[in-house]
């Protein structure tokens, strides 16, 4: 059965209960575009007094026009600029309220850079065949070491980039991960690759198989920073296919 993605669960919710609340959004920016524009609007009303004060110590500016007039026509003037100020200061608590899709809730949040601690177990049985013989010396206790870049966004979370370091005498492992399905407690993803022997002897050497972890630590952030798991894969040497599986952890650096 699919599993639904819980950020898309979460923010669906968010928008259910934004919708309830618009009436009160809008009612909280109207609150804030009349307390501004009331405050200019007594401003103006100081500035027309202060304006009248001077005007009146002041002969006629224009024959035939009051210096009252005048005094009306530049507070006039001011409040028009004013006014359109006054929307945007209302409008400016308003970004706060609007949904992004790049708000990760903590505890489901995996993005970052994980440093990762695989190591594989040989089960399928010896068959006597040579392509066992260079699986199982390949393969056996072979320990994997590296760290990978993970992206997340309500839509999708996903390795986007590993890095291994391996030994001179050890395969050359090279994969990629499906995207992740994940909630706050476990994730798990499909993955695919392939295979470099320690000698480069280039088999039909696919590999591909499902990696499992639960959430065992949190950082002070409250997000996942320690995963520990295992690995079920099947490795195609030639035409036969076997069975490793592993212990496996990642870590959080960033």
């Amino acid at each position: 059965m699919a599993q639904l993605n819980p950020m898309l669960v979460e923010l669906q919710k968010k928008i259910q209960d934004y919708n309830k609340n618009v009436g009160i959004i809008i009612d909280k920016v109207a609150r804030e575009q009349n307390k501004w524009t009331i405050g200019f609007v007594v401003l103006n009303i100081v500035i027309f007094a202060l304006l009248e004060i001077g005007a009146s110590k002041l002969p006629t500016l224009v024959p035939g026009i009051s210096n009252t007039i005048w005094s009306f026509v530049i507070t006039l003037l001011l409040l028009l600029v004013e006014l359109p100020m006054a929307s945007k200061k209302g409008k400016e608590g308003l970004q706060e309220l609007q949904l992004n899709e790049n708000v990760i809730t903590p505890k489901m949040n995996y993005a970052g850079e994980w440093e990762y601690k695989t190591d594989f177990r040989v089960q399928s049985p010896d068959d006597g065949t040579d392509e066992y013989k260079r699986f199982k010396a390949n393969m056996e206790d072979y320990k994997e070491r590296g760290t990978s870049v993970w992206t997340q966004d309500v839509f999708e979370l996903k390795i986007d980039f590993a890095n291994t370091t391996s030994k001179d005498d050890q395969p050359q492992v090279i994969w990629h991960s499906n995207p992740i399905s994940y909630d706050d407690r476990q994730v798990s993803w499909s993955f695919g690759g392939k295979i470099w022997w320690k000698d480069d002897k280039n088999y039909a050497n696919e590999f591909s198989g499902i990696e499992q972890y639960t959430v065992k630590k949190k950082d002070a952030m409250g997000r996942p920073c320690r995963l520990e798991g295992h690995l079920v894969g099947t490795i195609l040497v030639g035409e036969r296919f076997y069975v490793v599986d592993a212990v496996s952890k990642f870590t959080r650096k960033i």
